[in-house]
């Protein structure tokens, strides 16, 4: 999604897109998974594994320095493991912050520094919220959950739901074939159409129920936290307010642009 907008009309995105997600998919779950998941198990047994379940928060940063302190020259390879994260990191952190900066320099009509400059200071001040609460990673590991893992899932479904009944799904393969090497399989507008919203809102479901009718007296759960913890509170409405401040100004900017695109209707 981020650098979608910077295709022309007759890019491949559906082998562009396969070979991205097939590629990160393989390279993130796989050989992540298999490195991380078995070490941690050996090391420090299968509890752990079960406390940690759910949260990669938890596996990086607290699970895995508990591994490297008991391996042979663990030190070495903690740093190894920690550098690449800090540059996953930052190269994940330019993605996502670079749509942002071309909403403001497009919606707001800013250039290229002061857009940048705005956007650092939301940033700097998100991050300074995060370290002044980092007693036990409370902060870091609330938004972790609710932005990486709750709203990424919601974005993927209405993401779907968009694609297959809004766009529509015919319209949207035939923007996908534009200059691809490769066909969608005709399978798969069934499953975008039907399988995949029904899946994904089924998930859900099963999630505010574990997590919220069942799992909300439970002491550390996400729901528990959010219901007696303070730092938790404040954090969610931290996000909250976010949310809303950047509805807001995607408001402004539509405004803007019907304005201008009016204004030019009536010139024409």
């Amino acid at each position: 999604m981020t650098y979608a907008s910077y295709l022309r009309p007759k890019d491949d995105v559906v082998l562009s897109g396969l070979t991205a997600s097939a590629t990160n998919e393989f390279c993130e779950v796989c050989l992540g998974g298999l490195i991380t998941v078995p070490a941690a198990f050996i090391f420090l047994g299968g509890e752990t594994i079960t406390n940690a379940a759910g949260s990669s928060l938890r596996m990086g940063f607290l699970t895995l320095p508990a591994v490297f302190e008991r391996m042979p020259i663990g030190h070495f390879f903690g740093f190894l493991w920690f550098f690449l994260l800090f540059l996953a990191a930052i190269t994940s952190s330019i993605s996502m912050l670079q749509p942002v900066i071309a909403f403001f320099e497009e919606g707001f009509n800013l250039g290229r520094r002061a857009s940048v400059t705005f956007l650092g200071l939301i940033s700097l001040f998100g991050s300074f919220f995060v370290v002044y609460f980092s007693k036990d990673l409370e902060a870091l590991d609330t938004m972790d959950f609710w932005v990486g893992q709750v709203c990424i899932f919601l974005l993927a479904t209405v993401t779907v739901i968009f694609f297959g009944w809004v766009l529509g799904i015919d319209k949207g393969f035939e923007e996908a074939h534009k200059g691809s090497r490769m066909r969608i399989p005709n399978i798969f507008r069934f499953i975008i159409r039907y399988v995949s919203p029904v899946y994904m809102i089924g998930i859900f479901i099963l999630f505010v129920y574990m997590n919220i009718i069942e799992g909300h007296s439970e002491e550390g759960s996400y729901i528990y936290r959010a219901l007696n913890q303070e730092v938790t509170q404040m954090t969610i409405g931290f996000i909250v307010v976010l949310a809303v401040f950047l509805t807001l100004l995607v408001h402004l900017a539509g405004r803007r642009w019907k304005a201008e695109s009016n204004q030019q209707g009536g010139q024409s």
